[in-house]
């Protein structure tokens, strides 16, 4: 008997013990036995369109596999992906889930694991999949064992608008300065109202995806990369006094702004950057029809100045991926639409219609196939090579609870930072006991 994690994402996670073969005993063979179907439970989004359009030339190039998506909308997908994987479901064989999630599925063995399809020659040529232009922190794996490698990214850039700002702000003091040169409570004359905007939901996933960025840019951390709590340090108070100072330029309720918020409010023209946002906006700023939609720019995001004068940035990361059900009785042929929307000709596919790519190579060819986005695509270069993951642990969900809290306590409370941080070091102790 293994003890798995039954997780309800968003809502809860509890440990439980669950008997099951798992993805580690089992014993599928890694040949097609005639046509087969793959189902993918999936999100309605861009990411999916892209997808579908890989599917479509990936059955072209095979026949005999027919893919077909189970489509939902956002609202409850995750706990629904969750309730139904941990469940034990062969419903579907493939499931697009967001990367934060996943190593919590994985620990609770509801996920097939690819290395054995990966290094059988029979399935895979791992010579043309090269692995090498994927870069290894990409690579998820839990306890050595891969179990995604994402089919989109999503990361952090500066927006700002060129028709007020002719220089972007480098590092963080920088950036305050500007947020409050134009902000209408500091500067009556400015033409906007608020300096910044930023995504500070508390209660979802933003919040604390945002605050790492800073906080990782003055060496701090959350979790360390051995499992330590570390949160209640140095660079967690220089990231929490950029947040106090920060509160000051932004919308009152700024712990209601998520993607959407942030998107409406720079479209509105109604503040001067929005200094951590997620890259997908730049298309659909453009997209629409906005009267600022022109006078946006985007740079890397601010960072924090080392003692070698060199700025320190650090942008977060996440991504849409899809994963195995380690139920799934189509493994094989799941695994040949895996590798093919996991390669280059796949990314690439799903690069040229809507989809966010991160293959060095497949960026690099959509900047020479797509001159308009040619500056989006040598920023998004930068940014993932910078780029760094949350720590992706199985108690995930619930880390984030505590970590909303520690954020909006800076943005809505005068609490000492440090009375903060203690609380929040002692909250993921605990969480982290739970689990050893």
């Amino acid at each position: 008997m293994r003890r798995l994690i039954f997780v309800v994402l968003c809502v809860s996670l509890a440990v439980g013990a669950w008997a099951s073969g798992g993805s580690e005993q089992s014993s599928s063979s890694t040949q097609m036995q005639g046509p087969a179907t793959v189902t993918i439970l999936s999100v309605t989004s861009p990411e999916t369109n892209a997808l579908k359009v890989s599917a479509a030339e990936f059955m072209k190039k095979n026949p005999n596999i027919k893919i077909v998506f189970n489509e939902q909308g956002r609202l409850g997908y995750f706990t629904n992906v969750t309730t139904q994987l941990v469940g034990g479901t062969d419903a579907f064989d493939l499931v697009q889930d967001n990367t934060t999630y996943m190593t919590e599925l994985a620990a609770a063995g509801a996920l097939e694991f690819w290395d054995k399809y990966l290094n059988d020659p029979k399935l895979t040529d791992l010579a043309a999949y090269n692995l090498a232009d994927v870069p290894s922190r990409l690579q998820l794996k839990f306890k050595g064992q891969l179990f995604c490698i994402p089919t989109d990214l999503s990361s952090q850039i500066y927006y700002y608008r060129k028709d007020l700002i002719s220089k972007p702000a480098d590092t963080w003091d920088e950036m305050l300065a500007l947020a409050k040169k134009y902000t209408r409570a500091d500067n009556p004359s400015s033409p906007t109202k608020y300096g910044d905007l930023v995504t500070a939901l508390t209660g979802g996933p933003e919040a604390p995806k945002i605050f790492y960025t800073v906080l990782w840019s003055f060496g701090g951390n959350a979790i360390d990369e051995n499992g330590n709590v570390v949160i209640n340090s140095e660079a967690a108070v220089k990231a929490a006094q950029v947040y106090r100072e920060l509160r000051n330029y932004i919308p009152e309720d700024a712990t209601t702004y998520n993607y959407p918020k942030v998107l409406d409010g720079l479209k509105a023209g109604t503040a001067a950057q929005a200094a951590v946002y997620w890259n997908a906006a730049w298309k659909d700023i453009h997209r629409s029809d906005s009267q600022y939609k022109d006078s946006y720019e985007i740079a890397m995001i601010p960072g924090a100045k080392q003692p070698d004068g060199s700025i320190l940035r650090t942008p977060q990361t996440h991504g849409w991926g899809l994963v195995m059900n380690a139920n799934s009785k189509n493994k094989v042929a799941a695994w040949k639409y895996l590798e093919f929307a996991t390669s280059k000709e796949g990314m690439l596919i799903q690069g040229k219609n809507g989809g966010s790519p991160f293959r060095p190579s497949v960026i690099q060819e959509l900047m020479q196939t797509d001159p308009a986005n040619e500056s989006y695509y040598r920023l998004m270069n930068k940014t993932y090579s910078a780029a760094h993951m949350e720590p992706l642990v199985p108690y995930y969900s619930k880390m984030h609870e505590i970590l909303n809290r520690m954020v909006a306590a800076f943005l809505t409370t005068d609490q000492p930072i440090k009375d903060v941080l203690a609380k929040t070091e002692k909250d993921l102790k605990d969480l982290v006991k739970t689990y050893q």
